[in-house]
């Protein structure tokens, strides 16, 4: 993460958005994921796997909130000032209470009791998301409709309304559609680029054994040249005596008898 964001272990982050775990859940295979991004991930994919180590899954497991990851990134949170702040019920009078839902055909966010006017008669039909701070962000400037759709030709979001018209005959597909393909490319090419780290760390683990290995190698050459000059040098030292014994000797026959008494070796 970000250094404004605070630290976070990696067990602490979530591999399909790269944020912090939010509602975290585990795969059988040990991996952690936001229990949202891992539903989207597993629905938009033909095959059960685990996004981190591609491990396959016979049947699809059934996930449950990891409630001690969740207490740990939590305080995590808290600490590090990202905890966000409770949404709360925009219809409440009194005392607010916690948001159930947001509806963007009202532009408001909802409780559970307020929001049981939303399951009869054409409320029904209005577009119902999870609780978000701003819900007008999520309507369309121009036609103030629902943003249901993702432009492929212009890569932007757009609503039914603008299907009639500046991006008729587009190739448009729905928003969690698109969101689940980025995020599962997201995954790919961090795969890809963890693997390019894991490549780079064996190349230099590999340079540092090469020079090992010639460290030695010119280690092993010095010892061996080194022996024998130190052979050399003791040679020399018993020459340097016999010649020191002869400079002083009286015996004038004794130093004529010796061979080559001026030469050094």
């Amino acid at each position: 993460l970000d250094a404004h964001k605070g630290t976070f272990y990696p067990s602490e982050e979530c591999s399909i958005c790269l944020d912090v775990l939010t509602d975290p859940v585990s795969t059988p295979c040990g991996h952690n994921f936001c229990k949202t991004c891992l539903t989207q991930y597993w629905d938009n994919s033909q095959h059960c796997h685990c996004p981190f180590c591609k491990e396959k899954f016979t049947k699809r497991p059934e996930l449950k909130t990891n409630t001690t990851l969740r207490e740990v990134v939590d305080h995590v949170k808290k600490k590090n000032g990202l905890f966000k702040p409770e949404i709360l019920c925009d219809v409440c009078t009194g005392v607010k209470q916690k948001a159930l839902k947001s509806c963007l055909n009202c532009g408001a966010t909802f409780c559970e009791s307020h929001l049981e006017l939303h399951t009869v008669g054409n409320l029904r039909k209005h577009k119902i998301i999870d609780p978000v701070e701003n819900p007008q962000a999520y309507l369309c400037q121009k036609h103030e409709r629902p943003l249901e759709l993702f432009c492929r030709d212009d890569q932007v979001c757009v609503c039914l309304f603008c299907t009639e018209g500046d991006h008729k005959n587009h190739n448009t597909v729905p928003i969690d559609k698109e969101s689940g393909e980025r995020k599962t490319q997201l995954v790919k090419t961090q795969m890809e680029v963890q693997q390019m780290i894991q490549d780079r760390l064996k190349k230099i683990k590999d340079i540092k054994h090469s020079v090992e290995l010639r460290k030695k190698a010119a280690e092993k050459q010095a010892e061996v040249l080194i022996k024998e000059l130190e052979q050399e040098i003791t040679k020399l030292k018993r020459r340097d005596t016999e010649l020191e014994q002869l400079s002083h000797t009286e015996d004038h026959l004794h130093l004529l008898q010796v061979s080559d008494p001026l030469s050094a070796q």
